[in-house]
């Protein structure tokens, strides 16, 4: 009786044995079965040392035009780590890959603009696109970025802790983990219409604790650290560097006093010398848009101040087709008047008339409406009124047609003397056609206000 209690006992411990390692078999089985992870390597990144720029180093703006992916959707870009219930940190692999621009890892959720303006912010540039300004495009004395920056992603590795409660039993909806980015960097220049510079630089990111949406997490990281390393380029930096201000910069250019050489009016009928007048009229163009502006004299140039808004160089294209380059030398936003200097090169200015005109005296405006092939256009109209404006300034209200293209241009008479400057005007939506609506900027009240 001894004997068969005690083997039934071995027996039964036995079979518990056995079964016990037949469901680790099986557990470890559905794991190889289920998963079919692609192992996804992550890459060691080295953090390069940020540059030292010295405080009020005169470095160009510069501002993160886009940000794009050569990574086609649904790739894979990481792995989810499976580890027992004994680890620390119990991760589970409901799903074996992480793929591009599907499941968490989509693109519409990254803040990349704005992990670039904190790296280089840090790194002491001249870096535009605060993400705290919440109204930084209304200012009427907005900076442009003389280069524009352009990102590109060409590869992204992540490692994935898909976070579980063992006490709960159930998934945190959180997840840690680690990875690596490689992104190809463009430097644009508006002004010459080109890429100028090129570089490649890689980051890593950890995410330490896990946070909800992780995987989106760990590629914001990642490209923060590529950022910082592109920021600490030395060849970047020599780029975007200023001269040290000289001597002949400290007294601002807006104190000095301003002159020019009176030319004689022209008397004859504007038919009759309207070729000598339209080569007074040139093209500026920034590269993210265009305007127009007028020679006063031999090297100035007038136009509006929302044309040169925010740049300190703009190309001058002129009637000829010839471009040179013109340097912003005066401004004066609620005016909206500028004054750019280019080179001599035997420009022939526009005369201007100082006497006021009248209501109904005809008139006519010159530059390049709507389009940067358009320069040199002409159109006629009358004087309707004159208008005070929302800074109490005065105004030329006129029927004459005008288009987008045409700010900065010259208001005419009907001797081809300028009496004003075009900056405004009320369009017929929703096509946007000139309403025969437009106002002027006087030439004698744009002259003292430069």
């Amino acid at each position: 009786m001894l004997l068969l209690i005690l083997f039934l006992i071995f027996t039964h411990a036995e079979i518990e044995m056995r079964l016990l390692k037949f469901g680790y078999l099986f557990a470890a089985a559905a794991i190889l079965t289920g998963c079919q992870s692609v192992p996804v390597p992550v890459k060691e990144v080295a953090q390069k040392p940020q540059l030292s720029i010295p405080v009020g180093a005169r470095l160009a703006p510069i501002q993160l035009d886009s940000v794009s992916f050569k990574i086609k959707r649904g790739a894979i870009i990481g792995e989810y780590r499976f580890t027992s219930k004994l680890h620390p940190k119990f991760c589970v692999d409901r799903i074996p890959n992480v793929h591009w621009n599907q499941g968490r890892a989509r693109f519409r959720d990254l803040e990349l603009q704005d992990r670039f303006y904190e790296a280089f912010n840090s790194a002491s540039y001249n870096v535009i696109g605060d993400p705290a300004r919440m109204f930084s495009k209304a200012s009427r004395n907005k900076v442009e970025p003389d280069y524009l920056i352009g990102a590109q992603v060409t590869h992204i590795a992540m490692q994935v802790c898909d976070e579980y409660d063992r006490w709960r039993g159930g998934p945190l909806e959180r997840q840690s983990g680690k990875s690596s980015i490689r992104v190809k960097w463009q430097v644009f220049s508006p002004v010459r219409q080109e890429v100028i510079f090129e570089a490649v630089s890689e980051g890593a990111g950890i995410v330490n604790p896990g946070v909800t949406g992780g995987e989106i997490a760990l590629i914001d990281a990642a490209f923060s650290n590529a950022a910082e390393n592109f920021a600490a380029d030395r060849k970047f930096l020599a780029l975007v560097s200023k001269a040290s201000p000289t001597v002949a910069d400290i007294r601002s250019i807006e104190d000095t006093l301003f002159l020019i050489d009176r030319q004689n009016t022209l008397g004859i009928p504007i038919q009759q010398n309207i070729d000598r007048v339209r080569m007074g009229s040139v093209t500026l163009d920034s590269g993210l848009g265009h305007g127009s502006g007028f020679f006063i004299a031999p090297t100035i140039i007038m136009t509006n101040h929302h044309v040169i808004r925010g740049q300190k160089f703009i190309k001058v294209r002129l009637l000829t087709g010839r471009e040179i380059l013109g340097e912003v030398i005066r401004k004066h936003p609620e005016r909206d008047v500028a004054i750019v200097q280019v080179e001599p090169g035997g420009h022939r200015p526009i005369p201007l008339r100082m006497k006021p005109l009248k209501i109904a005296e005809e008139v006519y405006a010159i530059g390049t409406a709507k389009d940067r092939t358009l320069g040199g256009s002409v159109s006629r109209g009358i004087v309707s009124a004159f208008r005070s404006n929302d800074f109490k300034l005065e105004d030329i209200q006129a029927d004459v047609d005008i288009h987008g293209g045409n700010s900065g241009g010259a208001l005419l008479d009907k001797n081809g003397n300028v009496v004003g400057v075009t900056y405004a005007g009320y369009f017929d939506t929703p096509h946007k056609f000139s309403a025969g609506l437009n106002l002027f900027i006087p030439i004698y009240d744009a002259l003292f206000e430069t």
